[in-house]
C-alpha cells in the first residue's frame, strides 16, 4: 500500500502547492517599498526604449542609412517577428528551469547586440543577426518579466503592481522613439541614437542583476 501511495503522488503538483504556501505575497504597497519592484520596473523600461525605438524608425535606417530597398527592410522586420514568436516559445521551455533573472539580463544583451548589428551593419549578415538576436530576446523577455513579478511579490496584488510598474515602463516605452528621432535629426542619422538604446539595453541587464528576491513581507500572528 505504501508504494502504491507513493506512486500515485504528482511531483508536479507538490511543487505547484509548495510554491503557492511560500509565495510573498505583497501588497501594493509593500512592493513599492522594496528595492526589486523599482529595478524590475527600470530594466523593463530600459526594454522598452529598445523595442519602440526600433519598431519606429529601423524600416526608416535601413532604407535611408543603410540603402536597402523597402521589400529588404520589411522583410527583416518580417524576420524578427518570426524570432520574437520562437522566444515566447523557449520562454515556456526554459522559464522555469532557469533563474528568470539571469535570463532576463541576458536577454537585453541580445536587445543590445541585436541594436548594434542593424546601427553599423555592413551587409545582410548582420541585418539577419540583428533581427535574430532582437526578435528572440523580445519574446522570450516579455513572459519572463511577468512570471519574476508573481514570483517575486505573489499574486494578491499582482494586478496592482502590474499597474504601478507601467507609469515607469511608460517612460521607455515613449523615450525610445523620442531619443532615436531627436538625435537622427541633429547628427543626420541614426547612429548616435540607437547606439544610445543599445546602452540603456546594456544598463537595463544590471538592473535584472541587481533585482533580488525581497523577503517576505511580516504579517501579524493573531
Amino acid at each position: 500500500m505504501d508504494g502504491i501511495g507513493s506512486r500515485s503522488r504528482d511531483p508536479v503538483s507538490d511543487l505547484e502547492n509548495e510554491s503557492r504556501e511560500t509565495a510573498p505575497d505583497f501588497t501594493a504597497r509593500e512592493a513599492l517599498r522594496t528595492p526589486a519592484f523599482w529595478l524590475l520596473s527600470l530594466g523593463h523600461g530600459c526594454a522598452l526604449f529598445v523595442v519602440t525605438g526600433v519598431n519606429t524608425h529601423a524600416i526608416m535606417h535601413m532604407k535611408e542609412g543603410l540603402g536597402y530597398t523597402i521589400e529588404a527592410a520589411s522583410f527583416a522586420m518580417m524576420l524578427q517577428t518570426l524570432a520574437q514568436l520562437v522566444g515566447v516559445g523557449l520562454a515556456a521551455w526554459i522559464g522555469d528551469r532557469f533563474d528568470k533573472r539571469i535570463l532576463s539580463a541576458l536577454c537585453m544583451l541580445g536587445h543590445m547586440g541585436g541594436l548594434l548589428f542593424l546601427t553599423y551593419a555592413t551587409g545582410p549578415a548582420m541585418i539577419v543577426a540583428y533581427a535574430i538576436l532582437h526578435g528572440t530576446a523580445w519574446g522570450l523577455r516579455g513572459p519572463l518579466l511577468q512570471a519574476i513579478r508573481a514570483d517575486f511579490f505573489g499574486r494578491r496584488a499582482i494586478g496592482m503592481i502590474l499597474g504601478l510598474s507601467f507609469m515607469i515602463i511608460v517612460i521607455g516605452q515613449i523615450g525610445g522613439p523620442m531619443i532615436a528621432g531627436i538625435l537622427a535629426d541633429m547628427t543626420g542619422n541614426y547612429r548616435a541614437g540607437f547606439t544610445t538604446l543599445a546602452l540603456l539595453a546594456g544598463l537595463g541587464s544590471a538592473f535584472f542583476l541587481l533585482a533580488k528576491r525581497p523577503s517576505p513581507p511580516p504579517r501579524n500572528s493573531a
